[in-house]
């Protein structure tokens, strides 16, 4: 069954991988979105260098998708975006039509919407000229989905800065981790005076809340100057804010079914717990627990395949996506994951199987970069796969930095948010500090000008990767006492060990 599994895989892997065209702009996604990840932890000083107007056109133009896109937060010494009023929508009802008549760029959603499982919502914000009225709203109780329109009634073009949801008594804190604002079908996510645009709001809801139907939910948009994007003053922004209700429990006892398991399986001596299967009408998910003494950092599963049977019916879920600490505000550590499967309409299996092929992981003392910037070299690395690129001088970089490549050829894949098939990072997270050789702790700062078609991942048609990533911590960091020590938050280190354990059977 495995090895049928993984030709399926393998032949996934080549038809998202046939298109060069997809090819190049992945290399442009994967780049922008770790820019964007390290700048929204960073003060608005370093923002700039990413520069607010090339993020917001690439996401407007290649992805079609933005999470929390960074702009300068606002000030507190100017006006209140807010100020907006509520009352029920008077936009033309017609059950959600607009956004079945042309296929969503978000799969999930489209699969939701024929099922018939969105609440209308149709309640409305307006406030100085742009209105946005929530169409419907769902939620199982750990995903949920707001969908939406905003009219623009004034002279100028603006476009979503930021979003912010509310639940019950609990917000959900900045940097609204696994919070994602699409485009419902558009490519481009400005909005033109006159005209109107839809999208499709996401997040993982907060379990560990007090149980409340309430729910508000804000956007913000500014205009689209190079002074209005780069500014933190509320002046160039306008919020739109609706309270709608909206319950976790909806499919409770109904439509939703949970499986206790609290089974423990073991790859390359590293202990993974399933603790829970849940079956609900959005997706099926599969929590699990890394046991805390386990000796390396585990950092994803590789290619789980979820197979439940009943009877002489089989499914087999695979590319799950995942809620994790760095994507969420649900779980606080890295001892928790949850795989979030596709729907499956076995959801009260008479057995189901979980099988692995391996894990990426990697022990906690290597998770750094230690390198001598004088001496251009690198004395300690996460993986033994880098190597350093000589040729500088053409990528734009000084003197200073350290270029690194490296290939990857072990790849795997999941489903983003989006539900459509992606490879797995395999870029390097750094953390934003790193210390130098007297135990001094320096604050990592961004370039002033981008590389020259240098950083980011390029994903091949043979199923390989090529990784290229900048060690750079600022203009004075050659004068610091080398070498200087850059830990690592994530990495992509492949170890291949197929397992399957059975976490349900009624034999």
């Amino acid at each position: 069954m495995l090895e049928k599994e993984e030709r399926i895989l393998k032949q996934d892997a080549q038809e998202v991988n046939l298109n060069a065209e997809t090819i190049r702009e992945m290399k442009i996604y994967n780049a922008m979105r770790s820019g964007m990840a390290q700048g929204k932890k960073r003060s608005k000083r370093r923002f700039y260098s990413y520069g607010a107007g090339a993020v917001l056109a690439t996401a407007a133009a290649i992805v079609l998708i933005f999470f929390s896109i960074g702009l300068p937060a606002g000030g507190t010494d100017d006006s209140d975006p807010g100020g907006s009023v509520q009352a029920a929508s008077t936009k033309s009802w017609n059950d959600f039509a607009a956004y079945r008549k042309q296929p969503l760029k978000n799969r999930l959603v489209a699969d939701i919407l024929e099922r018939n499982l969105v609440i209308p919502v149709r309640q409305s914000a307006t406030n100085k000229g742009y209105r946005m009225d929530v169409d419907g709203a769902v939620t199982d109780g750990r995903k949920v989905y707001i969908l939406f329109s905003v009219q623009n009634d004034t002279d100028k073009e603006v476009v979503p800065a930021d979003t912010k949801i509310q639940f019950g008594d609990f917000e959900v804190p900045y940097p609204h981790r696994g919070a994602a604002l699409e485009m419902a079908y558009d490519s481009n996510s400005r909005i033109q005076p006159g005209q109107s645009k839809d999208f499709i709001y996401s997040t993982n809801y907060p379990t560990s809340i007090t149980y409340s139907k309430d729910v508000k939910f804000t956007l913000i948009l500014t205009g689209t100057s190079g002074q209005a994007l780069a500014s933190s003053s509320n002046k160039y922004r306008t919020g739109l804010e609706v309270s709608f209700e909206l319950d976790p429990d909806r499919f409770k006892d109904q439509e939703e079914h949970t499986l206790p398991v609290d089974r423990t399986f073991t790859v390359d001596g590293q202990k993974i717990k399933v603790r829970q299967v849940q079956y609900t009408p959005l997706s099926t998910y599969v929590d699990l627990e890394y046991d805390k003494a386990n000796t390396k950092r585990i950092f994803s599963l590789l290619n789980p395949v979820l197979i439940a049977t009943t009877g002489s019916q089989t499914d087999k879920l695979v590319y799950p996506g995942r809620i994790t600490a760095d994507n969420s505000e649900v779980y606080k550590d890295h001892s928790q994951v949850t795989l979030v499967f596709r729907y499956t309409k076995l959801n009260q299996p008479d057995s189901s199987t979980l099988k692995i092929s391996g894990i990426s992981a990697l022990e906690p003392d290597r998770m750094k970069f230690v390198v001598d910037l004088n001496k251009q070299q690198v004395i300690e690395a996460p993986t033994k796969d880098f190597e350093i690129v000589t040729s500088k001088q053409e990528y734009n970089a000084t003197e200073a930095e350290i270029l690194l490549r490296r290939k990857v050829t072990n790849l795997f894949y999941y489903t983003d948010s989006q539900g459509a098939v992606q490879a797995e990072d395999i870029g390097a997270g750094l953390a934003d500090k790193f210390t130098d050789a007297n135990g001094q702790v320096h604050e990592r700062t961004n370039r002033e000008t981008a590389l020259h078609n240098f950083s980011g991942t390029t994903i091949s048609s043979d199923g390989t990767g090529i990784d290229e990533m900048s060690l750079f911590f600022g203009s004075q960091a050659a004068d610091y006492p080398q070498p200087l020590t850059q830990s690592v938050e994530r990495i992509w280190n492949p170890i291949l060990e197929t397992q399957s354990i059975e976490l349900f059977s009624k034999k």
